[in-house]
């Protein structure tokens, strides 16, 4: 695997770009840094200027700490009360929707002599996490005052935000978190950082920013949707690549895979790869997915073995010890990893937050050198 980071600064650039003077940028690392790395991304992150990090578990904030990761970190995830004392110890902003978050980070505050800072989330359409009326966030807000916790932000996260063509649900999620925030403030209560644009929102215009947006898929190269992709020139930063192992020259009607599942239809050159699903490769992938040899397009036969796929080269020059690109950066073409989303009917989202770190990684220097 290679990993270009200065694409990730360009594209953090980019979506900087789009924001009002004053709207501050919390990258999205969860997920490995959606494959690319956790550390790696986050400091190249913070390199470009970006102000906070968030991520989806305490674990995997902590991991960030013991990594020399020192700025403002929120957990976006419901944690478990018992990780309030390292939600704590370690400086990470929990999301806090429930009483028991409160008296968990309290407690944990009090022993440790520390006021906890925490950003309090409403759910205003994804029926997924947060409060979901005035007066539950109220209560909260109140609730985290009076047992010495600091509210650093208050958000929601966009359902329909990708829907280039459709406003409608997202429009009407704005103006609901919008009106509960001006609850909160005029019971006298600041908010803090209000916030709420993923990395749809953020394409989607000033007015979704508010204070501050979060992108996630955007900030690695690829758009919520394929309607964005005029809106603004992303660079993917990772490509995945195998050398061919060993090349079978069979007959017709020889079975490829287990169950058989390819059947050669004519005299066939079978390449093997030695890279599976453990490695996150989707075991589906046979379904009409392709990989590169060079300029060759060989579509993969049967099924993805946990540590091997098989690729028909029937027709190419392939020879073993020849690089095959699994996933591409250059999106639209055959073994980019955009159209093998598009082949299994995913999203690049997905396929990026599969890679193993087993996946030995490489990185790159320029643009060019991950697209070898």
């Amino acid at each position: 695997m290679v990993v270009d980071y200065e694409s990730i600064r360009h594209n953090a650039r980019l979506l900087r770009e789009k924001l009002a003077p004053g709207v501050r940028m919390m990258a999205c690392v969860k997920a490995y840094a959606y494959g690319h790395g956790t550390v790696e991304t986050a400091r190249a992150l913070l390199d470009e200027g970006i102000e906070e990090l968030c991520v989806a578990t305490v674990e995997e904030g902590c991991f960030l700490r013991a990594s020399g990761i020192h700025a403002p970190i929120l957990v976006l995830g419901a944690f478990p009360l018992e990780a309030a004392d390292a939600l704590v110890e370690h400086d990470l902003m929990a999301t806090v929707f429930a009483a028991s978050h409160v008296a968990a980070l309290a407690r944990a505050g009090r022993a440790q002599g520390i006021y906890p800072k925490v950003h309090l989330k409403v759910d205003t359409g994804m029926t997924r996490l947060g409060v979901r009326s005035e007066e539950e966030l109220l209560d909260i807000a109140q609730m985290c005052i009076a047992q010495g916790l600091i509210i650093a932000g208050v958000y929601t996260h966009f359902a329909f935000a990708d829907e280039a063509l459709d406003a409608t649900f997202t429009d009407c999620q704005l103006a609901t978190f919008q009106r509960i925030v001006s609850r909160l403030r005029a019971s006298g209560i600041e908010p803090g950082v209000v916030h709420a644009a993923n990395s749809a929102g953020i394409l989607r215009g000033p007015s979704y920013h508010l204070d501050m947006v979060r992108p996630g898929i955007a900030l690695y190269g690829y758009h919520p949707a394929p309607q964005w992709g005029q809106a603004v020139a992303l660079r993917p930063a990772l490509s995945v690549f195998a050398r061919i192992v060993r090349i079978a020259e069979v007959p017709a009607g020889t079975s490829v895979g287990y169950g058989c599942a390819h059947i050669c239809t004519r005299a066939s050159r079978i390449a093997t790869l030695p890279i599976g699903y453990a490695d996150g490769i989707p075991r589906a992938a046979g379904r009409g997915a392709q990989v590169r040899v060079g300029e060759f397009a060989a579509p993969i036969v049967g099924r993805v073995c946990m540590d091997q796929l098989m690729i028909d080269v029937t027709g190419s020059a392939a020879r073993v010890g020849d690089v095959a690109q699994v996933y591409g950066a250059d999106t639209g073409r055959a073994g980019s990893l955009q159209a093998t989303a598009d082949v299994l009917e995913t999203i690049s989202y997905e396929l990026l937050c599969r890679l193993s770190p087993r996946l030995p990684r490489v990185v790159a220097q320029r643009q060019d050198d991950a697209r070898i």
